[in-house]
């Protein structure tokens, strides 16, 4: 059996096997909380240190040629939605240390890549389009922080070399394998159970949809949780309940940023009547469609809506 410190294992012989993905769910469970990338691929690479190779099935029945996780290349052609591991540098005891991440790419610009670290919960710019002498700086730091780790017994920095040297392999594999596998459900970066879920009722959605009448601007599922009422279940299963609900309900909810993190917007009326602030009259018709505390039926909000004054009678009365 190959002895997993070394670099032919990762190279030839890793695979991300249904296992890891029964271990991540176990994990989850007991946890009760949601895990970005980094941290889950951290946690397989210290098992195969600790204990071996693992023997049990692959998770996937092939694997797609091209990582859908790269290692960060200023002179890559980088898009939004794309997957990078980049070296984050930290103050430690005088130097500074850098450390792998794994982290999405959010904005692509003419000169530089935005990249959402969610281990960090934060977002670091990265420089593209770089002068020659600045690429091979790069590539030189890189090789430079893949040396200083190899060959190391221990096991945080074992574990870190492994994710520069054989991350494109090792976290594309596991990103794939948590993308085919329907126990898992991602938001943000971080992943959860469905099972765990615990999903809004009906009241609740609808009032949120009435909160977000007055919205401006799109929101992520995170700051809608405190619109809704009565509160949603605490932490990541009312979180992943309230995002699995707006991602699969034919209500008035829709995310303007699909396939991305998603932001979301009222897309019709909300669900029943309601007591308007103001007075309003149909555009078209002039009929009289509501007045300042008089309840409005379900008909009229639709018009309200239609004609674009739903947000102007609910404002605010003073």
């Amino acid at each position: 059996m190959t002895d997993p410190f070394s670099d032919y294992y990762w190279t030839e012989e890793f695979q991300v096997t249904q296992a890891d993905l029964d271990r991540i769910a176990a994990h989850v469970r007991e946890t009760r909380g949601a895990h970005d990338l980094t941290a889950l691929a951290r946690r397989v690479v210290r098992g195969r240190l600790r204990y071996g190779p693992e023997t049990s099935a692959p998770a996937r029945p092939a694997w797609a040629e091209d990582p859908s996780v790269r290692l960060w290349d200023p002179a890559g052609e980088w898009k939004e939605g794309d997957h990078a591991i980049v070296a984050v540098g930290f103050a430690e005891q005088g130097r500074t240390v850098h450390e792998p991440f794994v982290g999405e790419v959010t904005r692509v610009d003419a000169h530089r890549v935005t990249v959402q670290i969610d281990a960090l919960g934060e977002s670091r710019a990265f420089v593209t389009q770089a002068q020659a002498d600045h690429l091979e700086r790069w590539r030189q730091f890189v090789e430079d922080l893949v040396e200083a780790r190899r060959g190391s017994r221990d096991l945080e920095t074992q574990t870190g070399y492994v994710l520069l040297e054989h991350g494109e392999r090792v976290v594309s594999q596991l990103l794939d394998a948590l993308r085919a596998d329907d126990r898992f459900v991602r938001l943000a970066g971080r992943w959860f159970l469905c099972e765990l879920a615990v999903p809004p009722t009906g009241e609740q959605l609808a009032a949120l949809a009435w909160a977000m009448v007055l919205l401006e601007e799109p929101l992520s599922t995170a700051d809608l949780v405190p619109l809704v009422q009565p509160s949603l279940a605490e932490g990541d299963p009312g979180l992943f309940g309230l995002y699995l609900a707006l991602r699969d309900q034919a209500g008035p909810f829709e995310n303007v940023d699909p396939g991305k993190r998603p932001r979301w917007v009222l897309s019709g009326p909300p669900p029943g009547s309601c007591t308007p602030h103001h007075a309003a009259y149909d555009p078209v018709t002039y009929e009289v469609l509501c007045l300042p505390g008089e309840a409005a039926p379900p008909e009229a909000v639709r018009r309200l809506w239609e004609v674009g004054l739903l947000r102007a009678v609910m404002g605010n009365s003073s």
